[in-house]
């Protein structure tokens, strides 16, 4: 029932990025939009669990059935990221869209989803923080059913997301240049993801003190703060040029 719970949130989520992806397209090109969010959602899926079966293959080679069982849980969250920028790179290859403005175009989908993932973890106790008692810690519970007050990090990763992506949508005017958005939004996104690793308390592989998502986090900030220069290294040689 929790894990169903999981699962209508995140179909929820990908309903509402894709409804924002039509609502933002360009005109006449709606459905075009709409059918590369769709590609992008199963890139991002794909992605989400290779990285969650690779950094856990010492279970899964011994369960190789249970690989594409997604609906079992385990899913990564900088390996969704990796996969839907791989599915935004194929589509730019091979139906000849321009990356920056359809990295823009499909920005909305990283946000829904995230914060449908992030209440989706509240619901079936994953990703939840250490035991507090401070004013602010919420019921929560873990995957053993045990509740009691702890940091509300997927409650703060759903506002901070929401605050992000609703700043960035209000900016629209002054983010124009092509792939400006999708860069602040995934180097913002990526830096939050980093900064709640350090408040969480749920299980997890840990590399040199950090755990693995917050390394995979810090790579996918890189593509973002890559972009980012990118888009504006471009913008001030144009603006030299004329």
């Amino acid at each position: 029932m929790l894990m169903s719970i999981f699962s209508l949130l995140i179909s929820l989520g990908s309903l509402a990025g894709l409804v924002m992806v039509a609502l933002r397209a360009p005109k006449k090109l709606t459905m075009r939009y709409v059918d590369a969010g769709m590609i992008v959602l199963a890139c991002a899926l794909a992605g989400s669990r290779l990285v969650f079966v690779l950094t856990n293959w010492e279970y899964f080679r011994g369960h190789l059935g249970e690989i594409l069982q997604v609906w079992l849980g385990g899913l990564s969250g900088s390996g969704a990221l990796l996969g839907a920028l791989t599915g935004i790179l194929i589509l730019k290859l091979t139906q000849g869209f321009f990356l920056g403005p359809l990295a823009d175009g499909l920005l909305p989908l990283l946000g829904a989803l995230s914060i449908a993932a992030w209440l989706g973890s509240w619901s079936d106790g994953s990703a939840y923080g250490h035991p507090s008692a401070a004013w602010y810690a919420l019921p929560t519970r873990d995957e053993w059913g045990a509740v009691e007050p702890r940091l509300p990090v997927q409650l703060l990763g759903a506002l901070l997301t929401l605050f992000l992506f609703a700043g960035l949508e209000q900016a629209r005017r002054w983010l124009r240049r092509p792939g400006l958005a999708a860069s602040l939004g995934v180097l913002g996104w990526t830096l939050i993801c980093f900064g709640l690793s350090f408040l969480r308390a749920d299980p997890a592989q840990t590399w040199r003190g950090l755990r693995l998502e917050a390394w995979g986090m810090l790579v996918m900030a890189v593509f973002g703060l890559a972009g980012l220069v990118t888009v504006l290294l471009r913008s001030t040689l144009k603006s030299r040029e004329k």
